[in-house]
């Protein structure tokens, strides 16, 4: 029964893997948000909200979001709105069984309030629906905030990538999260 159930579960991950993300209306901290796919359109916010939180910094380039953005391997890039304003996102790619979140920011005033651990439980749908055993990512090992929610979350401390965030040569530290099934 268990190769069976296997079997269906397969077959229903190549469906979902290239499903498009259903826009939404979501409530978190009494406050309304609309959740949606990330469009080309929506580049030029989402390097806005990456100068605000990365002081000035862009770890990301016009050029990448579009590359990834374009690519056809399964991924999830999903925006956050308040009031048809632009105010976080989240990019993750599939790697075999690993969902790899490759950016997530909030804008500073609206971080503490749930944004960015509601989009990571997105990217944890996504993830079991595409069959993945674990979501990855890595951090600013000064990044003692981010460390603190993705440890909420489940996520654990795996290795340290030395000199990965090149502009100032800091640490990495790379975060697992795996995941049970269910």
């Amino acid at each position: 029964m268990l190769k069976k159930f296997n079997l269906f579960h397969s077959i229903l991950g190549l469906f979902f893997k290239n499903r498009p993300y259903d826009e939404q209306t979501v409530m978190l901290a009494g406050q309304e948000y609309f959740v949606r796919a990330i469009k080309l359109d929506d580049i030029k916010d989402l390097l806005s909200i990456e100068r605000e939180v990365y002081a000035g910094e862009l770890p990301w380039t016009k050029t990448a979001f579009l590359v990834e953005l374009q690519s056809a391997e399964p991924h999830l890039y999903l925006l956050i709105q308040k009031d048809g304003q632009t105010i976080g996102f989240i990019g993750c790619r599939i790697f075999g069984q690993d969902a790899h979140i490759t950016n997530v920011a909030v804008l500073t005033k609206y971080q503490g309030k749930g944004l960015g651990s509601f989009l990571i439980r997105e990217v944890q749908r996504f993830a079991k629906l595409n069959q993945c055993e674990m979501i990855s990512l890595e951090v600013r090992i000064s990044n003692k905030n981010a460390q603190r929610v993705y440890r909420q979350l489940g996520f654990v401390s795996n290795t340290i990538k030395p000199d990965y965030y090149t502009e100032n040569k800091e640490d990495a530290l790379e975060m697992i999260l795996y995941l049970k099934e269910e």
